[in-house]
Parts: C-alpha cells; structure tokens; sequence
C-alpha cells in the first residue's frame, strides 16, 4: 500500500518561500538533503553544488536522471553609490518592466528589505517619458545614507537578493501564487516521484539530481550529467502559460489546468522522436492529460543533458505557469499533482539500457 507523505502545497510552499538565487542555493539544498533522507540513504554532493539521491532499481540498470534545478533569478550588487543607493545586475534573466516598485530582500541577519526604484515618474522629461527603462536606470533603495550605512547593514558588492513574495493562494480552489516556482516546482515533484519509487522500486537505477546555477547557463546540469552517466534522463521544469489576454489564440500554446507539457523542440534540443513517443504514450495509458510543447526562444537544461557522455535520450517534463521570472507566478496544483505520477509512470517502463536506442538493420 503507498503511503504518500507529501502534500503537494505544502510542499511547493515551504520551497518557494526559501531563498535560493544562482550560486547561492544553500537554503534550498538544505531542505532538500533532509527530505531525500526520508527516502534513500545513497545521497551525496559535488563541488559544485548539486545533491544527488539514488533509488537502487531492482536490476540496477539502466540509470536514469531526473533533474530539477533548485537557483531562482534574483540580484546582485554591482555598486554600491556614495548616497546608499544600490546598483544591480540581474541574476538570471528578468524583464526590466516588471521591476520597478518590486520588494526585494537580501538574506542578512533576519532579513534585510528594500524595493527597487528608478527616476520619479513626476521628474522624468519628455524624451525621458517615451524612453524604455533599462536596469542600469534602476537601483535598490534599503534606507541606507550612506555608503557606510550600507556596510553597517552587511551588504556590499556581491550580496544577492531575490523577489519578496511569500506563496499563497489565489481565489480559485486550483490555483496558487508565489516567488521561484522556477523551479521548486520541478524539485516539489521531484521530492514527490522519489518518494513513490522508494516504496516500490523500479527496475532503472534513479538518480535525482538537485542542480544548480541553471538561470545563469544550465552550469549545474552539464556537471550532473556527467557524474550520474544516465543512459535516459527526465527534466523537470516550469514553462509559461500563454492563456492571458491580449494573446492570440495561436500563440496560447500552454494553458493552465490541462495537463505538464512534453516538449517537443525548444532552442537547446530537439526530443528524440522515440523518447518523445514513448512519453506520450505512457501519459495517454495512464489516463494523464498533458500538452506537447514547441518553444522556440527558451532553453533548459536537457540542452546541457543529451549531449553528455555520448548522448542520453532526454525529455522535458514541465509545469505551466503564468508570469515566469517575475515576482509572482501562478500555476494549477492539478497541473503540479500530475507530474510526479508522469515521472513515476514513465521511470518504471524503462527497463533496458538500449530502450531509446535506434535500431541498425542488415539491409541484405
């Protein structure tokens, strides 16, 4: 009988409230250490940051990786000005427009508040107005003085910080709000698939891997990649929704509450056409809704992924959400709730080393 521990809110919750922008994820890789405690006890790091935890399958092969990432897009200081002002750059990417008048805060003693600022609307001229905010216009305003105040405070060039946005639920019963689900959504069904398939192990070997350092070039993935040596692998991400107003209807390609998206093509991989078959195939046996994706502009880290090694059949398993890199996102908890059943559908049919291989035959 299989005893679920998790609740997927809750879950989501606690991960998207943590702090974790790239390069300094260690809040999040805390708590996802202890929790993969609860179910396997072959766990480790490396150098870089990534955390690793391993169900043994009962034949011990294939090895398959599930990655998600635990970075969020956030801040750094890049100057700090003689008046205690803030000058930034973006860790990850961010749209300007989004950016002014947000909270931000920065993990200092309890926690360190500011919001970001730009020229007063009331003080721009009229060339000003009509031109486009650029993030060297912006600046962090903590109600520093002074350079020196600023220093007090512990903040300095290099210091980071990420959207102040605690999760929280909208006014539909499906549907909930927060910072980072970009992705501590993938690592919430990542949690959620690990505990299905340390009850009732599969045949592959399934190593899941925490990464890091994704917004910033899909770091974490290349180097995960070529520790676990998977021969297919399984990414977890988030992916926008398109289901707002003012979109086209031809250019809805994901809306919310129908189901993850199986990406077909995006710029960094073109999904093997047997792996993405077999997927669907699993999904549609299962009587799991999905969305085949195409997303021409967007990369994620199967790029990094199955082009390792000599190459891992790869797909891309995500969770649609409104308003990615901002400061809020919204996605549908049935939407969430579907994917670690996906991942643990799809993880116990591969059963051999060559399953996605293409077959060579005598042409005589």
């Amino acid at each position: 009988m299989l005893i679920v521990m998790y609740d997927s809110i809750e879950l989501l919750a606690t991960l998207s409230n943590l702090p974790g922008p790239s390069g300094h994820e260690d809040e999040v890789r805390k708590f996802v250490l202890t929790e993969s405690t609860k179910h396997t006890k072959r766990i480790s790091a490396d150098s870089m940051g990534n955390v690793f935890a391993e169900i043994q399958g009962t034949n011990g092969s294939p090895r398959v990786l599930v990655s998600a990432h635990m970075d969020e897009v956030g801040f750094i200081i890049t100057y700090v000005e003689d008046s205690g002002f803030l000058r930034f750059a973006t860790l990850g990417r961010i749209d300007t427009r989004v950016l002014p008048g947000q909270r931000v805060v920065f993990q200092v003693s309890e926690g360190l508040h500011g919001i970001i600022g730009s020229k007063p609307p009331h003080a721009l001229t009229p060339d000003e107005v009509k031109k486009s905010l650029e993030l060297r216009d912006l600046y962090i305003d903590i109600g520093a003085s002074s350079r020196a105040d600023v220093t007090k405070l512990g903040i300095g060039v290099g210091s980071v910080a990420t959207f102040d946005m605690h999760f929280t639920r909208t006014g539909s019963k499906s549907l909930v709000m927060g910072k980072a689900f970009d992705d501590r959504a993938g690592c919430t069904a990542a949690l959620m698939a690990m505990e299905f398939l340390s009850q009732n192990p599969p045949s592959a070997t399934t190593v899941f891997a925490f990464t890091v350092q994704e917004e910033v070039g899909m770091r974490g993935a290349k180097v995960a990649a070529e520790h676990v040596h998977p021969q297919a692998a399984v990414v977890l991400e988030t992916t926008a929704a398109l289901d707002c107003p003012d979109v086209e209807p031809r250019d809805r390609l994901l809306s919310l509450g129908l189901g993850p998206a199986l990406r077909v093509m995006d710029a960094s991989m073109i999904t093997q056409k047997v792996m993405l078959g077999y997927v669907s195939e699993v999904a549609e046996k299962n009587r799991i809704p999905y969305q085949f994706h195409v997303s021409l502009g967007a990369s994620t880290e199967a790029g990094p992924v199955h082009l390792s090694g000599e190459g891992v059949p790869t797909c891309v398993l995500s969770t649609p959400c409104r308003y990615l890199h901002s400061p809020a996102l919204v996605l549908s908890i049935e939407d969430l709730n579907r994917l670690p059943k996906l991942v643990e559908a799809v993880i116990r049919g591969i059963d051999q080393t060559d399953k996605f291989g293409y077959k060579v035959r005598e042409a005589f």
